[in-house]
């Protein structure tokens, strides 16, 4: 591929020295001479010294030919200015980073095809990293709004021996994520599910779903029972427990009709009834 990449900071130089390994033909922009000097000696590509906002330097850069550019500049309003004039040369894909978000709405009237929204990248990560250190983010797109993790699944999670069919029919889940992949923890074995597999503990799921429910599908994979895992002392815990579990007899519980007695007269009561209301989830229920 025939890439163009405006400025040489530390992400630049990074993300230069990764293509240029994978043998791709590069073109770099940046006012530093000492960064240009850089990519040229140590990595082999052609560097233009000059300001990547500058319609003259892309024009020397063929910014028109390549597959696509890539604005790393420091300021919003320069890779929008580069964005612009990139898409008017030509270019087929345009993607920039977006250190301001208010840039949003002028970014993608610009055509930019991928918008790196580093703050919100970081916010989110360091997020995530203080609040629940279990969730793995491994990277995200859609600008943002989808995400790819990984969780775990613990000892007592009530999903363990469930099919990955049984999890998709669970009316406790909301049909937010999907399991791209299940990783064995006994012998790192990677399993591309179908439906029947069988999750257990330990296993590393794959799961894609929106960031905004990345913690409550962490949630349902961890938590004994339900879709959140509110914080309880251990002897609400136990009532709890001990609730769920005269429910669960009730519902298994055979009905018994004394002879005589007719039919009719009051309708069954939810734990009569197994499609009716689960009693245990409130009204977050969908």
């Amino acid at each position: 591929m025939r890439i163009v990449i405006a400025g040489l900071g530390l992400a630049g130089r990074r993300l230069l020295s990764q293509l240029a390994a994978r043998r791709h033909e590069l073109v770099a922009i940046d006012l530093n001479q000492g960064a240009c000097d850089f990519a040229a000696s140590s990595l082999g590509v052609v560097a233009l010294c000059g300001n990547a906002t500058d319609i003259n330097v892309l024009e020397e850069a063929d910014i028109g030919r390549c597959d696509a550019a890539v604005g790393l500049l420091r300021e919003s309003a320069d890779n929008l200015a580069f964005a612009i004039l990139a898409r008017s040369a030509g270019a087929s894909r345009v993607i920039a980073r977006m250190p301001n978000p208010q840039y949003r709405t002028a970014y993608e009237q610009a055509g930019v095809s991928t918008i790196i929204d580093t703050t919100s990248l970081f916010l989110d990560e360091l997020l995530l990293e203080i609040e629940r250190p279990d969730i793995r983010r491994l990277v995200d797109f859609a600008s943002g709004r989808g995400t790819v993790v990984v969780v775990r699944v613990v000892e007592k999670s009530h999903v363990t021996g469930k099919t990955v069919q049984e999890i998709y029919a669970d009316r406790r889940q909301r049909h937010s994520f999907i399991i791209g992949a299940i990783v064995r923890s006994l012998d790192n074995a990677l399993i591309l599910p179908t439906g029947v597999e069988r999750l257990r503990p330990g296993d590393r799921l794959l799961l894609v779903c929106s960031a905004e429910l990345a913690d409550e599908a962490a949630d349902y994979f961890e938590a004994r029972r339900g879709w959140r895992r509110p914080i309880r002392s251990r002897e609400a815990t136990r009532d709890l427990d001990a609730i769920d579990a005269v429910i669960e007899s009730e519902r298994n519980a055979p009905i018994h009709v004394e002879p005589g007695e007719q039919s009719g007269g009051q309708g069954p009561t939810p734990l009569d009834d197994p499609q009716g209301p689960d009693p245990t989830l409130g009204s977050s229920a969908s």
